[in-house]
């Protein structure tokens, strides 16, 4: 599954979902982002839920320095897309066949997250029924 395919799946995609986390681990090729995901969507009663995505078979990851210091502190709200975001390409290393290329802009940052990965895979961290 592509970045793409995950965000369609939810009611408004990863759009305003609050970053509430970030490991990267290159030896397993991994990268697991931890969300508030906006489900704000009836007949779901609380807007945000819980969730983890996985990240697997990850090529690259690569992370704007954020404008100010005190960003890593607290939650921030993201916007995600496919491939390199228009308002702010960089070079990257040449991207493998089997991989996707995703952006997270995060705005406390004011800054993006480029993932090229194989997959990716969301884990509701609330244990209720997926929206």
């Amino acid at each position: 599954m592509t970045l793409d395919e995950l965000e369609k799946s939810l009611p408004n995609g990863l759009h305003d979902a609050e970053l509430v986390g970030l490991q990267v681990d290159y030896a397993r090729r991994e990268a697991v982002l931890d969300f508030n995901v906006d489900c704000s969507e009836p007949p779901e009663s609380e807007p945000y839920r819980p969730a983890r995505i996985l990240f697997s078979g990850m090529q690259f990851l690569v992370i704007d320095p954020p404008a100010d210091a005190d960003a890593y502190e607290a939650i921030s709200i993201v916007d995600a897309g496919s491939g390199q975001p228009s308002t702010a390409p960089c070079k990257l290393p040449l991207l493998d066949r089997e991989c996707f290329l995703c952006w997270l802009f995060v705005s406390r940052w004011n800054g993006f997250i480029r993932i090229a990965a194989r997959s990716v895979a969301l884990e509701w961290l609330d244990r209720k029924q997926a929206p």
